[in-house]
């Protein structure tokens, strides 16, 4: 029997496949490089980096805290603070100056009312439910035989690929 008996068009494959690795492999990449930088010394710290970006660009109103996790470094422009892990709130590496600048130039979009950031801002909880959701309803409604789950899981990938091309 050909695969699309089972209700999947093969052109999914074809689009679908290629963009789950091309996510995977940029994962892998930004986890190499950051792996690499960590070792790598700054005279500044994560905290004092993000502040340094904020002052450069007339920011005065955000405050940078600390917070735990893994992964969780974010800008929260609801309450206006940058939240670093300890791990690159207190770090010298390069690394972890660019992540902090990175949450810094979040604040500063904001800031200077960035239109695109406004849309990712838009998008986000479509987008984060999309990142969590999209392969499991993806190959549940390939293995199950129910199309409609893949496609709302090819949904849920797309809204969440969009809200990466925004994002950079």
């Amino acid at each position: 029997m050909p695969f699309y008996y089972y209700a999947i068009d093969p052109y999914y494959i074809y689009l679908v496949l290629p963009a789950i690795i091309l996510c995977t492999i940029a994962q892998i990449a930004v986890k190499s490089t950051f792996s690499k930088f960590s070792n790598a010394r700054s005279t500044a710290s994560g905290a004092e980096a993000a502040q340094r970006v904020l002052n450069a660009n007339g920011v005065y109103d955000v405050r940078i805290e600390r917070v735990s996790g893994n992964l969780t470094d974010h800008y929260d422009p609801k309450t206006n603070i940058i939240r670093l892990l300890d791990a690159v709130y207190d770090s010298k590496s390069i690394a972890a100056v660019g992540v902090a600048a990175h949450e810094a130039g979040h604040a500063v979009q904001y800031a200077k009312s960035y239109a695109p950031i406004k849309w990712r801002t838009a998008i986000y909880p479509v987008c984060n439910l999309g990142s969590r959701l999209s392969l499991p309803l993806i190959l549940l409604g390939i293995f199950t035989g129910f199309p409609i789950l893949a496609n709302i899981g090819i949904v849920l990938f797309a809204a969440a690929l969009v809200f990466q091309l925004i994002t950079l």
